[in-house]
């Protein structure tokens, strides 16, 4: 039984360790084959690392770490050339600048290949390194993590050293297309994708891969993937739970599957995957291993409407992916960039073929983590409280107990701090419900389309249907727009009963002011 190779960057430990190596090697060659230069953008702990490290093995010619692998026996391993390989997260560039940081790692390369540099400064040197190591064959230069010294300060407070890393990369990168006879490959990875003008302005060969279809696959696994190569701990989990393996896949897909960069083929969070078979239960692993504490900032201080990222119709034009830029962050961009949403469906208009996307939550572990994380940051009521409430609240739908769901909406309300609230912004009221309704565990369905109008909220459990509208100010007015709009029609042929609920929230107060319910006879009779 094979070991799982979580965390493992470093092809070479795959063999040491005897972990489980999941094929990549055709996709890879077909890549390494085909181009010169070339851009993949991923989120984290997604597998750049392990790809940069294996085109490294790959071109050191070292063919017995790919045994059993489809490129064993598909490649000439005489041919080898010389490799520059960067790393930005084992450059020192907190301490003493990146600069410096820079300045050290081609000093110390210099060394382990007997090279005496004439120019000083780190980008000359850069150029230097590449003429003399590719002199003979091409070298082939690997740069992962390259945006790691700008989103490390993407904060407010630290944003002049963002704006200042990227001058120095963007010099660092300026040299490089006057080297183009001396490289054999060049491969760049990183989670943002920073603007070509602002960064990558002189490479204008360089291939973006992020959204290619030839390459959607070239990280993460497919369900194939998985269960040709981790059967025996599937097996284990089926034991535990006494499930079997249609189950256990439904709800592996249901937890990590979703990613895509195509809208073609949908993916399985590596990191996740693992961690499950490592610890035998469903959990936020991958959420877990970050936290989004500058998105969930910037989502409250730009008021964003949350709500239109479980909309199926929320799309995002082609040409946007290529508009992220430091000081003005396209939080729609950044979010997908960063893994917390992913393309669901590529739009192809047939009358100009401009390309579009359809961008959700990839999956429930995102989905779920992120609503939690931004109800702490909307209401600074830790993560255990929350658990309660949203128990008590649930349960509470499930008796029909309205008044009681009520006064735990208003508790929760007054124990928001009163620094935190939005002043005038009805849709911070909103989000704080939508995000509570969304985490109860029962069907909620927000701003739900009809022939006459969008309801704000639709409940159902087993024996009950509630359909809410929320008002700033006046309950009437929400009793009065369920009456006109006649929200309760689309249900009348369910045999649940149904409730309609009108909350209205007062400003000064900031809590729920009053509440009012009909039945669907009552709502008739007064409109009659």
């Amino acid at each position: 039984m094979k070991n799982l190779g979580i965390g493992i960057q470093e092809l070479s430990e795959f063999k040491k360790r005897n972990l489980i190596y999941v094929d990549k090697t055709e996709i890879i060659n077909k890549l390494i084959t085909s181009g010169k230069y070339y851009f993949l953008s991923r989120p984290r702990r997604f597998g750049k690392s392990l790809l940069v490290n294996t085109i490294k093995e790959i071109y050191l010619g070292n063919k017995d770490l790919f045994f059993d692998t489809w490129i064993y026996n598909n490649r000439n391993w005489e041919e080898k050339n010389p490799i520059i390989k960067i790393s930005f997260s084992s450059i020192s560039y907190r301490e003493q600048g990146l600069k410096n940081g820079l300045e050290l790692f081609f000093d110390n390369f210099a060394k382990k290949v007997n090279l005496t540099y004439t120019e000083s400064d780190y980008s000359g040197k850069f150029k230097e390194l590449i003429e003399f190591l590719g002199e003979k064959d091409g070298v082939v230069i690997l740069i992962d993590e390259y945006d790691k010294p700008i989103i490390d300060f993407l904060d407010k407070k630290s944003a002049e050293i963002a704006e200042k890393n990227k001058d120095i990369l963007k010099n660092l990168y300026s040299g490089l297309k006057d080297c183009d006879k001396y490289i054999k490959l060049l491969f760049i990875t990183g989670v943002s994708k920073f603007s070509r003008v602002s960064i990558f302005s002189e490479l204008n060969n360089l291939t973006d891969i992020t959204l290619s279809e030839k390459y959607s696959q070239i990280v993460g696994y497919t369900e194939k993937e998985i269960v040709k190569n981790y059967s025996t701990y599937f097996k284990i989990i089926e034991n535990k739970f006494r499930i079997n393996r249609e189950i256990l896949l439904k709800n592996m897909k249901l937890w990590y599957n979703g990613y895509s960069w195509d809208g073609d083929f949908f993916l399985y969070n590596p990191f996740s995957i693992l961690n499950l078979f490592e610890n035998c239960n469903f959990s936020n692993y991958w959420f877990k291993s970050g936290t989004p504490t500058f998105l969930t900032k910037l989502i409250k201080k730009q008021n964003i409407d949350i709500k239109k990222y479980d909309n199926s119709d929320f799309t995002i034009e082609d040409d946007a992916f290529d508009s992220y830029e430091i000081g003005n962050i396209d939080l729609n961009i950044l979010l997908f960039q960063t893994g917390y949403l992913t393309i669901k469906k590529k739009i192809i208009n047939p009358e100009n073929f401009s390309i579009s996307y359809k961008i959700s939550y990839p999956n429930k572990e995102v989905r779920d983590s992120f609503y939690k994380f931004l109800i702490s940051e909307f209401t600074e009521i830790d993560k255990t409280q929350f658990t309660e409430i949203t128990k008590f609240l649930k349960e509470s739908l499930e008796e029909s107990n309205i008044e009681q769901f009520i006064i735990i909406l208003k508790s929760l309300y007054a124990n928001i701090p009163y620094e935190i609230f939005m002043k005038n912004a009805e849709s911070y009221y909103h989000t704080i419900i939508y995000l509570i309704l969304k985490l109860l565990g029962v069907k909620v369905f927000v701003e739900k389309h009809t022939n006459k109008g969008r309801i704000d909220a639709v409940i159902e459990t087993k024996k009950y249907i509630f359909i809410i509208e929320f008002k700033m100010g006046c309950v009437n007015s929400a009793l009065k727009q369920l009456k006109e709009k006649k929200y309760y029609e689309p249900y009348l042929s369910d045999s649940r009963e149904i409730y309609n609920i009108g909350i209205a929230f007062d400003e000064k107060e900031r809590n729920i002011k009053e509440y009012q319910v009909r039945t669907v006879e009552e709502l008739e009779i007064e409109q009659s």
